[in-house]
């Protein structure tokens, strides 16, 4: 079976760099899914086609039904395209006090993960 290797990231969103401390299969899957998520959409300098396009898809369409089944539509089409995942069960977006917020659960090559961003708590990566 194939595996994938991640840094863990503090909780500033610095890698670290321990003997120890990377990450492996469903971890690793889970931890790159959620990076790819909060990148956004013409972010990275090295690929701008890479990210979540928050704004492009959002603006002016602050949490109406339509922006949120979008945002929906694009979160899911970039776990999807993440290495290792083959499938995604659910995914729910919501857009409170003017923050974008997500849940998934996603099918990886390791078993099921999921994923939660939401607006005033910290990222989880629950198994």
């Amino acid at each position: 079976m194939s595996t994938i290797s991640y840094l863990a990231l503090d909780a500033d969103n610095d890698p670290i760099f321990a003997d120890g401390t990377s990450l492996t299969d469903g971890a690793a899957v889970k931890h790159a899914v959620l990076t790819r998520l909060r990148l956004f959409f013409g972010e990275w300098w090295e690929n701008l086609t890479l990210g979540l396009p928050v704004f492009q898809l959002m603006l002016g369409q602050l949490a109406s039904q339509r922006g949120l089944n979008a945002m929906q539509a694009a979160v899911q089409q970039v776990i999807s395209g993440t290495p290792y995942v083959t499938s995604v069960t659910s995914v729910q977006v919501s857009f409170n006090n003017g923050q974008f917020g997500f849940t998934a659960v996603v099918q990886t090559a390791f078993g099921p993960v999921s994923i939660t961003n939401l607006p005033g708590a910290s990222a989880a990566l629950g198994s």
